[in-house]
């Protein structure tokens, strides 16, 4: 009896750590793509910043310059890529650090903080959503 105990308990053991081992890797996977999605605002980004230099040398002297989207300058769509761009670089950060230590932890109270930081995102402001609203209606993406 002792050794079919045993034996179940070693088999359950088995099958636990092929589960961790693959909702780690759905983790990873997540993590990755996450963090190309955070490249794509990188060179976003950088594009504005492209944008409102040339805009700011072609327009140096008495020329006006050009009106691009409905209300805003350039430089304030360069600003808030940025910032929305900063903000998922840090969010990014914690995760790639919850996903290192997420499978090494045993403590059910530190999983269950990781689990609200992932879930709660607290380098993303709350303001994220109006800002990424107002860019698309400023470009047109969003009806007005």
């Amino acid at each position: 009896m002792l050794i079919d105990d045993t034996v179940t308990a070693h088999e359950n053991t088995g099958k636990d750590k092929e589960e961790l081992e693959g909702l780690c890797l759905q983790l990873l996977e997540l993590l990755e793509k996450m963090q190309q999605i955070q490249l794509k605002m990188e060179k976003l980004t950088s594009t504005f910043k492209g944008v409102c230099d040339l805009e700011a040398y072609q327009c140096s002297g008495e020329n006006p310059r050009p009106i691009l989207f409905h209300t805003w300058p350039t430089t304030l769509f360069y600003e808030t890529s940025l910032k929305m761009s900063e903000m998922y670089k840090k969010e990014i950060s914690l995760k790639a650090m919850i996903v290192g230590e997420i499978a090494h932890t045993s403590d059910q109270d530190l999983l269950m903080v990781y689990l609200s930081c992932w879930l709660y995102q607290p380098y993303v402001d709350n303001s994220i959503k109006v800002l990424l609203e107002s860019m698309l209606l400023e470009t047109g993406h969003r009806p007005m």
